[in-house]
């Protein structure tokens, strides 16, 4: 009863006073109109968003779920922040572990100029910013610049989208020393990713996954818990998108219909 007090206790703490945002500061941005880019105040510092609703999604998922906080026994963790957008995740990372090593990669070039700035803001300046896609070679992908959190490879049919060409770098080669935390939040690409990089997991100590389900493509969560597992990781999942009626929702459905949160430990 007393530790569900607490977590009670958090929760109204969470809703009403907020961590970094204040209550009323989220329910206005959450009425703003999608993808205009603007600037708010976030832990004392300017900070630039580029769409408001995937601000505050992701904001709830990092700041007050604190999806990516993980315990160290080093003071200067070493992080790979896979898909870091405007920094919030980068962010959280620096304010748990103030003296971690951090590359933080996203290759939305508007996306990763605004990462730039606002980690400038933040004074973190011995974060690596790195603006490419994590791919399974070393050179140029095409890519939909979305303008939000869902920019993407594009890997076939462009379906009329606007598509440019972005540098990409391998991740298996960057796996070639002691990782204490991997975040890979690519959408959709994790699946070839984690295939080609497979066995470098070893120096993994800790890893997130987002798995994305892209309805017209075929669904690799079982051939990627099968790489988790015989890296020799433990994994927990949770639901971050689905359809709550499944079965009515499938027909005609083209975009993501489900998303999964994993979490890799040993």
């Amino acid at each position: 009863m007393k530790n569900l007090l607490k977590v009670i206790y958090r929760n109204l703490i969470y809703i009403f006073y907020g961590d970094g945002l204040s209550f009323v500061t989220k329910l206005q941005l959450k009425i703003k109109k999608r993808f205009q880019q603007s600037s708010i105040s976030f832990f004392g510092k300017d900070f630039t968003y580029s769409d408001s609703s995937s601000f505050v999604s992701t904001y709830e998922e990092i700041f007050i779920k604190k999806i990516y906080d993980f315990p160290s026994d080093i003071a200067s963790p070493y992080i790979l922040d896979c898909g870091a957008n405007i920094g919030l995740s980068t962010i959280a990372f620096k304010r748990q572990h103030p003296k971690a090593r951090i590359k933080a990669f996203e290759p939305d070039s508007t996306i990763s100029e605004i990462l730039k700035d606002n980690l400038a803001k933040q004074q973190y300046q011995d974060v690596e910013v790195i603006p490419k896609a994590l791919w399974v070679f070393d050179g140029e992908i095409k890519f939909h610049e979305q303008g939000g959190l869902s920019g993407s490879i594009v890997d076939g049919n462009t379906n009329g989208l606007p598509i440019v060409s972005l540098p990409c770098i391998r991740l298996k080669d960057l796996l070639t020393e002691k990782i204490d935390f991997l975040k890979i939040d690519i959408e959709g690409a994790e699946y070839d990713v984690l295939c080609d990089c497979k066995d470098q997991l070893i120096h993994v100590q800790r890893m997130f996954v987002e798995y994305h389900s892209v309805f017209s493509k075929k669904q690799t969560l079982n051939e990627i818990l099968k790489i988790i597992s015989d890296a020799g990781f433990r994994y927990h999942i949770q639901e971050a998108y689905t359809s709550p009626q499944p079965f009515m929702h499938v027909t005609g459905m083209q975009d993501m219909d489900l998303q999964l949160n994993i979490f890799c430990y040993r």
